[in-house]
């Protein structure tokens, strides 16, 4: 399976999707070092983040910039920085984004089977169920969800994405059977404009 579009973002992870004709990460909003200012007219230097981004083991170099973010949710798209007034860092974004097949989007069944990615980079089973077709809840890992795994991809048995892996376990709580939940479910969580008619997810 497609582990060419996971990337780091801070100490958790994210991957990479298609928009159209750019390419953008998808994470868990808790994984960016703090959230942008909460107004339509933010500064560019409020959204952007320096050196967040890198390939799975290597070192954080590459700025991202914010282009949605929710709190709730728990997830969060980001995209290339501004390519004029940082041209050189938006260069090396698309460098980063380029250099693996980007996930394709669809949506969750009610209950069925799934795949996370482990520490070790590793795609391990597990059952995702989609709660009133909402947030997914993962359950029966065979492998224990800890941090560091936020912001990966939950993906389906076709190795499309799904939903974005935000709860690990607690201390104490050393059981894979216990449910993981809520995720957000991208076709549920993700913004309206995201789906765009070129780029809708597949059923």
């Amino acid at each position: 399976m497609n582990t060419t579009s996971v990337v780091r973002v801070g100490s958790g992870r994210g991957f990479v999707v298609e928009h159209g004709h750019d390419r953008l990460v998808v994470t868990a909003a808790h994984c960016l070092p703090h959230l942008p200012p909460c107004y339509s007219f933010s500064a560019l230097e409020e959204r952007t983040y320096q050196n967040l981004l890198r390939p799975l083991g290597g070192h954080p170099s590459v700025w991202a910039e914010c282009l949605f973010a929710d709190p709730i949710g728990d997830i969060a798209i980001l995209g290339a920085p501004d390519g004029q007034e940082l041209y050189d860092q938006s260069r090396a974004y698309e460098e980063l984004v380029q250099g693996g097949t980007p996930m394709a989007i669809a949506e969750a069944s009610s209950d069925g089977p799934g795949w996370l990615l482990s520490i070790e980079c590793e795609w391990f089973r597990c059952g995702v169920r989609r709660h009133q077709n909402g947030p997914l809840w993962v359950y029966d890992a065979t492998v224990n969800i800890v941090g560091g795994m936020s912001g990966s991809p939950i993906i389906d048995d076709a190795g499309s994405a799904i939903g974005v892996m935000c709860t690990s376990a607690r201390k104490g709580e050393a059981e894979v059977s216990i449910e993981r939940g809520p995720n957000p479910s991208l076709t549920y969580n993700l913004p309206a404009w995201f789906f765009a008619p070129s780029s809708r997810p597949s059923k």
